[in-house]
């Protein structure tokens, strides 16, 4: 395709007295995993929801899949659009169509992305329960098609709720911060889950937003650095994951390495003692 799949332009976005974008400008291809890194608080899931139509715009532009936001009808948008985030729970997860009844089984649970619902209001036909069984076998949990979505574990309910994006076979999918809270084989399922997906012919542009950098897919086209609103860096994981950049992002004195195409943060103990306050007041 010629156009990306997410061109943001110059976005502001104001609450009240507070500005949560500043001036934010980016890309996101069609075909690759773009990932978004940042600290907790610094505007990563708002460009998200600005993405969605879930979030007004101050100043800028935002077009998505070829469509104006504020000018288009973003019901139709978001049926293009898969959204995984962190619990199934989140009140504002609703209008993504993130938020599931737990007491359906783990494929009603993927039929519901069929029909954009949090229950199983229909009957399915034959077809779409073989599309919701295709995608529970995709991402490793065929055998827990009849288990109840609350019985799950953690790391089986995100990739649950992956499959589920995957039915309406979305040209854009945001994965925001889709390992939060889980040990490390549940966030490794995950993420393997990420990686075979992307290794697909065709697949969908996907963003991550995340502030782990070990969690970034070997495959990963595209970097975006932000803090504080803005986008403070972007380009090649080669160009943007270094110790000076990534800081620069977290305020704190890290190290990386690359090893077996993953990357990895080290802090050492010392840097400790510029993170605590000192004689009870905080570091410049």
């Amino acid at each position: 395709m010629n156009r990306p799949a997410v061109e943001i332009e110059h976005l502001t976005v104001v609450r009240g007295q507070t500005t949560i974008l500043s001036d934010v400008s980016c890309i996101i291809p069609y075909g690759e995993c773009t990932v978004l890194l940042g600290p907790n608080g610094c505007g990563k899931t708002t460009l998200t929801r600005v993405i969605t139509g879930q979030s007004f715009i101050t100043a800028g532009r935002a077009l998505v899949l070829g469509e104006e936001i504020g000018e288009t009808d973003v019901r139709a948008l978001r049926r293009r659009i898969g959204v995984v985030n962190p619990t199934a729970g989140d009140s504002h997860a609703a209008n993504s169509g993130a938020v599931v009844d737990a007491e359906l089984t783990s494929v009603e649970v993927v039929l519901t992305g069929i029909f954009g619902t949090i229950g199983l209001y229909e009957r399915p036909t034959a077809e779409q329960v073989a599309l919701a069984d295709h995608h529970l076998q995709q991402v490793g949990l065929g055998h827990r098609r009849d288990l109840r979505f609350a019985l799950l574990s953690t790391g089986e309910q995100r990739r649950c709720m992956i499959a589920r994006a995957l039915t309406t076979s979305p040209e854009l999918l945001i994965l925001d911060e889709p390992t939060a809270g889980m040990d490390i084989a549940g966030r490794e399922q995950v993420l393997a889950t990420v990686e075979r997906l992307l290794a697909r012919p065709n697949p969908p542009a996907v963003l991550m937003i995340t502030h782990h950098v070990e969690e970034m897919s070997p495959r990963t086209g595209t970097v975006m650095l932000m803090r504080g609103g803005r986008i403070i860096a972007k380009g090649k994981p080669q160009e943007i994951i270094t110790p000076e950049s990534l800081t620069a992002t977290f305020g704190c004195k890290v190290f990386v390495k690359k090893l077996h195409g993953r990357y990895w943060l080290e802090v050492l103990p010392e840097a400790w003692l510029e993170l605590l306050p000192k004689d009870g007041k905080k570091n410049a």
